[in-house]
C-alpha cells in the first residue's frame, strides 16, 4: 500500500543534529507525493574555529552516520540523501565510492551524496576543465574537495 503523503516516494534524509538547516530547506523544496524524513546524525556542537576542529567535527559526523542511517530505516525509504556534504569528498574519489558503497550496503537502499552531485553535473555540462572552489569548509576540507575533483 502506498504512503498516503509519500505516494511517489519517501527520501530519508540524513543530517547533522547540530544543522538547523538542511531540514527546513528541504521541507521547503518538497514537491506533491514526495516526503522528506530527517534522520539527525547525533553529534556534539563542536566549535569549528580551525582546520583541526573543523576537521574533528566533520569526523565525529561521519563515525555517527551509521545510526542516522538505522534510524530512517524503519520508516522504509526509497531512497537516503546525505544532508551534508564534507565527509562525501574525503579520500578523493576512490575514497567517496567507499563511503558510499558502505552506505548502500549497510542500508540496501541508493544513496544521494554532494559529492557525486558536484561530478555528474560538471559531466552533464560537458567539458568543465577548470572549477572554483567555494565553500563553508575550512581549508583542510577544501584540498578534499579539489582531492576529490582532480
Amino acid at each position: 500500500m502506498p504512503d498516503a503523503l509519500g505516494w511517489r516516494a519517501k527520501f530519508g534524509v540524513l543530517g547533522p543534529s547540530t544543522n538547523t538547516i538542511v531540514q527546513p530547506e528541504f521541507d521547503d523544496l518538497r514537491v506533491p507525493g514526495i516526503t522528506n524524513h530527517y534522520s539527525r546524525i547525533v553529534i556534539q556542537n563542536a566549535s569549528a574555529v580551525s582546520d583541526e576542529t573543523f576537521m574533528a567535527g566533520t569526523l565525529e559526523i561521519n563515525a555517527h552516520v551509521m545510526e542516522a542511517v538505522h534510524g530512517v530505516l524503519t520508516c522504509a525509504p526509497d531512497y537516503l540523501v546525505m544532508g551534508m556534504s564534507a565527509v562525501t569528498f574525503y579520500g578523493g574519489a576512490e575514497g567517496a565510492a567507499r563511503w558510499k558503497s558502505q552506505v548502500e550496503s549497510e542500508s540496501g537502499l541508493g544513496i544521494s551524496m554532494g559529492s557525486e552531485s558536484i561530478a555528474a553535473a560538471c559531466e552533464a555540462i560537458g567539458g568543465i576543465k577548470r572549477v572554483a572552489v567555494l565553500s563553508p569548509y575550512f581549508p583542510v576540507a577544501n584540498h578534499e574537495v579539489i582531492r576529490f575533483l582532480a
